[in-house]
């Protein structure tokens, strides 16, 4: 979608820019224009404008919290890890498909599923289009299948195969994960460095 599809969109369903703006969780008229200007619109807001085309009414107060939406679409994918030592790599490999969805990059992830309590996962202040996203889904049975149906649409346009580059593990197909960093045993270079110039100075006694 480009940018002037959402006037397009406003004008089909009767709307003035202010329901629109509302509806689209733009922060002001600034904010709409400039959006309506774009050759091509941000994936999380072309999602939530293809998701009023499927739900063409008002979106309510009521909505998900980011992490209770994550929940609701991947726990029952992540349950056959549970327990496991592939449970963390499921676990990231469904975070980077969710932030995915929404156009986020894979360290998204962490900010919005994190188990730190002094973060609220409903506060998306930076992220209204995903708040609106988070109410339309509240209006909908199935969530997770409107949301995956719609998500794969947005992104098969721009070339990307979700199910091919972001795939759901299953025990048939499990993440495949390797951890970074020093093998066990193995020193780091950097960490020996600072032993050198008192090595010198030792030498320079002895002398």
């Amino acid at each position: 979608m480009m940018g002037l599809d959402i006037e397009e969109w406003r004008g089909e369903n009767n709307l003035s820019k202010h329901d629109a703006q509302y509806a689209l969780g733009f922060r002001n008229s600034n904010h709409y224009n400039k959006m309506c200007a774009l050759p091509l619109l941000p994936e999380a807001l072309e999602l939530l404008i293809r998701l009023y085309e499927e739900i063409p009414r008002e979106r309510g107060w009521a909505r998900y919290s980011i992490k209770e939406l994550f929940h609701l679409m991947y726990d029952p994918a992540l349950a056959p890890f549970l327990g496991t030592e592939l449970e963390t790599w499921a676990r990231v490999d469904l975070g980077t498909r969710f932030a995915k969805i929404f156009g986020r990059s894979s360290a998204r992830q962490y900010q919005w599923l994190s188990d730190d309590r002094r973060r609220n996962d409903t506060d998306l202040p930076a992220y209204a289009v995903i708040e609106c996203i988070l109410s339309k889904l509240k209006q909908v049975d199935d969530p997770r299948e409107v949301l995956e149906r719609v998500a794969k649409k947005v992104w098969t346009l721009r070339g990307v195969d979700l199910d091919t580059e972001f795939r759901i593990p299953t025990p048939e197909h499990p993440p495949t994960r390797e951890k970074t960093g020093r093998k066990p045993g193995v020193k780091s270079k950097k960490a020996a460095a600072p032993a050198a110039p008192a090595a010198r100075k030792a030498a320079a006694r002895r002398a």
